[in-house]
C-alpha cells in the first residue's frame, strides 16, 4: 500500500509539474528585484520582455553620441534606507544628484541618484539575474494566459512558444489577455516624447533636475555628470516635452536656460535628437475570484514604491558583492 501511496504522489508530480513558478512580465527595476528574490527563495524564474533589453521607461539608450543616457527625467528620492539597499544589495554608488562631486554631500533637494544613471542598476539587476539562473528572454511579448485550474497552474503564451507556471507578477501598467474569462483588457498606446541636447558649455553643470513648465516642456534633467561628460565642456540635457511638436523648440529652451543663468552665455547646441517612449497600457481585465491566486501585482507606479518591498527582499537576498564578485 506504502509503495502504491508512493507511486501515485511520484505521478502526480510529474502530471501537474510546471516549467516554471514564477513568471514576470516586464523588466522595470522593482519586478527585476522581485525576480532576483523569487529565484533566492529557491523558485525557478521567467522574465519575459517585449523589447530587446531590460528597464523599461528606466533603461538606457545611446543618444546625440552618447552611450548609456537616461531614457527621461528620473528621481529616486531622498530615502536613505533605500539609498543603503540600491548601494548593498543593488552594488550601485549613489550620489548626491544636486552635488554628484562631492562625496561627503548629504541629503539635499533632489535626493541622491545612480553615479552612471539608469544604466548602472539595469546593469547591475542584469548581472543579478544571469548569476543567479533567472531565466530572461528578451523581445518576447505576453500573448495570452489561459489558466488551468484543475491542473493548477497557468499556460503562458508568447512568441509562439507556451510554457506552464504557478503564479505570473504583472505591474499596473500591464495588459494581458486571460484566454478563458469573460472580461477583456482595455489598452491605450502611451507617448512620452522628449529632446535631447548635447550643448557646448566650458563652464560646469549648474543644475540637475527640475520642473520646467515653459516652451511645451514640463521637465528637465542634465545627465552629464551621470553619462561621463564632466569637464569635457559638453552637456547632456534631456526635456520632457508636453508633444513631438516641441522638437523644434530646442534653442528656445536653450535660451530659456542662460536667462535662468543655468548655461553659459557662451553656450551652443551641438546636436539635438529627439526621442520617444512608447508602450500600450491599459486597465487590465477584472481577474475572476477563481483565477487571483495564479496572479500577483507588483507596485511599481513610482520608484519610491521599492522602499515597501525592502524588508522583505532584504530576509532572503543576498548582498550583490557575494554574488557578483
Amino acid at each position: 500500500m506504502q509503495r502504491f501511496v508512493l507511486l501515485f504522489l511520484v505521478a502526480i508530480h510529474f502530471v501537474y509539474a510546471v516549467d516554471f513558478d514564477c513568471v514576470f512580465v516586464g523588466s522595470s527595476p522593482i519586478p527585476l528585484f522581485e525576480a532576483v528574490y523569487q529565484r533566492q527563495l529557491g523558485k525557478s524564474v521567467l522574465i519575459l520582455e517585449q523589447a530587446g533589453e531590460c528597464g523599461g521607461a528606466w533603461k538606457a539608450i545611446n543618444i546625440c553620441g552618447i552611450a548609456h543616457a537616461d531614457l527621461g527625467c528620473h528621481q529616486i528620492g531622498g530615502d536613505t534606507h533605500l539609498k543603503d539597499f540600491l548601494e548593498v544589495y543593488g552594488g550601485c554608488k549613489i550620489i548626491s544628484m544636486d552635488k554628484p562631486t562631492d562625496p561627503k554631500a548629504t541629503l539635499s533637494g533632489n535626493g541622491f541618484y545612480f553615479s552612471q544613471g539608469c544604466y548602472e542598476l539595469i546593469r547591475n539587476l542584469t548581472n543579478l539575474i544571469e548569476a543567479t539562473g533567472v531565466t530572461l528572454l528578451l523581445n518576447h511579448r505576453l500573448d495570452g494566459v489561459y489558466v488551468d485550474v484543475a491542473a493548477g497552474h497557468v499556460v503562458v503564451k508568447t512568441e509562439g512558444k507556451q510554457f506552464t507556471a504557478k503564479k505570473i507578477f504583472y505591474t499596473q501598467m500591464t495588459s494581458f489577455y486571460i484566454e478563458n474569462s469573460p472580461n477583456r483588457p482595455s489598452k491605450t498606446a502611451a507617448k512620452y516624447p522628449h529632446l535631447y541636447l548635447l550643448i557646448q558649455d566650458p563652464t560646469p553643470p549648474k543644475f540637475s533636475y527640475m520642473g520646467f513648465g515653459g516652451f511645451g516642456a514640463s521637465r528637465a534633467m542634465n545627465l552629464t555628470h551621470f553619462v561621463g561628460l564632466a569637464n569635457t565642456g559638453r552637456q547632456l540635457v534631456v526635456f520632457q516635452v508636453n508633444g513631438e511638436d516641441s522638437f523644434s523648440k530646442g534653442q528656445q529652451l536653450v535660451d530659456d536656460l542662460k536667462k535662468r543663468n543655468l548655461l553659459d552665455a557662451s553656450a551652443y547646441i551641438l546636436k539635438a535628437e529627439p526621442y520617444t517612449y512608447e508602450f500600450n497600457y491599459g486597465a487590465q481585465q477584472e481577474i475572476l475570484p477563481q483565477f487571483q491566486p495564479y496572479f500577483e501585482m507588483i507596485n511599481s507606479s513610482g520608484f519610491g514604491c521599492m522602499s515597501s518591498y525592502i524588508q522583505k527582499w532584504k530576509g532572503s537576498l543576498k548582498p550583490y558583492r557575494e554574488i557578483i564578485r
